[in-house]
């Protein structure tokens, strides 16, 4: 019988032959465990449509409701607060993958020619997923979502020229009404998910087209000069993505998954309380991706300078990324052979930690 159904396949789709090539992709040998963070992520990210999925069944994207349908689902859905917790920590674990991959990419000088698309799409990605955690925390409906929207959207404002069009429409109007809640909902359920889903594809079909670079030791042996992109297309050896890498991506699928399901089981999360528009001494609580920027704000005090941590700063830092592999056109990869980016690379992932850490320690209020 499934001779028959794969017999049926191959003559209009050729399946067998697509899923040979595919099986047969050729993966460097050498350092196949740190090959697994692209297909986790796909992964992880598959595991948070699946849960928003089925939380959208009882969800309501309605501000005055908002909490309360996100309360039933915790505490009256069958297995809801378990599917809030994987939804919440898979966002999470998401986040610190992607950060870990594009800094595994980045020290082994991945991201350079032939492989400029593949780290600009990357960064698209990353970018899309930094804005799906911020909308998403804020559809929880309760006191932190409602003044987060009004202090991002105070933020926001900042940004030159388009900063009153982002806060009116961030906020569905001059101030936060209950059509803030929709057009977030609007933007983290379908307007970024889609465009992530178009560009995973478009990510995977560059990797395929100029191959697994992986690290520089696994060219030690070619012939060919560093500035030869030949050289960087045929690592020393390799295997076969199935079944080697392929388990590899299994295992760590499942090892992962098993941690968010425990922490979202001994870990739960708070609804939190409704949200109050008059407690305007109320001081929200960023997730931790946003505890870096946010400690920004104390190296710039007052209004006029507020702007440099708001916009200037992010924007310049994304620019930078977005542009480095046309910046960073030299063709050694090794991370040893490039002193100045790798100790560039690795100050500002310390800054990063420590305005993390920094950004987590109690706060005043906030001013909104």
């Amino acid at each position: 019988m499934f001779k028959k159904v794969q017999k049926w396949f191959d003559e209009r789709i050729e399946l067998t032959e697509t899923i040979n090539e595919f099986n047969g992709e050729r993966i460097p040998r050498s350092g196949g465990w740190a090959y697994t963070f692209g297909s986790l992520l796909a992964f992880l990210f598959t595991v948070q449509v699946a849960t928003g999925i089925f939380l959208l069944f009882y969800y309501v994207p309605y501000f005055p409701v908002a909490r309360d349908a996100t309360y039933f689902i915790k505490h009256n859905v069958l297995f809801g607060s378990l599917l809030l917790g994987i939804h919440l920590w898979g966002a999470f674990t998401m986040v610190f993958i992607l950060v870990v991959h594009m800094a595994r990419v980045y020290f082994s000088g991945a991201y350079k020619k032939p492989r400029e698309l593949q780290w600009v799409i990357g960064m698209a990605l990353f970018s899309f997923v930094i804005v799906l955690g911020l909308t998403g925390y804020m559809l929880i409906g309760n006191e932190n979502s409602w003044w987060t929207i009004n202090v991002l959207s105070n933020v926001a404002a900042h940004t030159p020229f388009l900063g009153g069009f982002i806060r009116i429409l961030a906020r569905g109007g001059t101030e936060t009404s209950t059509l803030a809640m929709q057009h977030i909902f609007a933007v983290h359920v379908w307007l970024l998910p889609i465009a992530v889903i178009l560009l995973i594809p478009t990510h995977l079909f560059l990797i395929r087209k100029t191959g697994h670079q992986g690290m520089a030791m696994e060219y030690n042996k070619s012939k060919l000069p560093d500035d030869n992109i030949d050289k960087w297309k045929h690592p020393d050896a390799t295997v076969p993505f199935f079944p080697d890498q392929f388990y590899k991506d299994m295992i760590v699928a499942i090892v992962v998954f098993v941690v968010v399901y425990l922490l979202a089981i001994f870990f739960v999360p708070e609804v939190g309380p409704v949200y109050n528009p008059l407690a305007l001494h109320f001081a929200p609580e960023a997730d931790w991706y946003f505890l870096a920027n946010e400690e920004l704000l104390k190296f710039f005090p007052g209004h006029g300078l507020i702007i440099f941590a708001t916009f200037l700063v992010p924007i310049i830092g994304f620019v930078i990324l977005f542009a480095l592999p046309f910046i960073d056109r030299g063709h050694e990869r090794s991370p040893f052979k490039r002193p100045a980016a790798t100790i560039l690379g690795i100050f500002f992932l310390l800054l990063i930690v420590y305005l993390t850490l920094m950004g987590g320690e109690p706060k005043a209020p906030a001013t909104i």
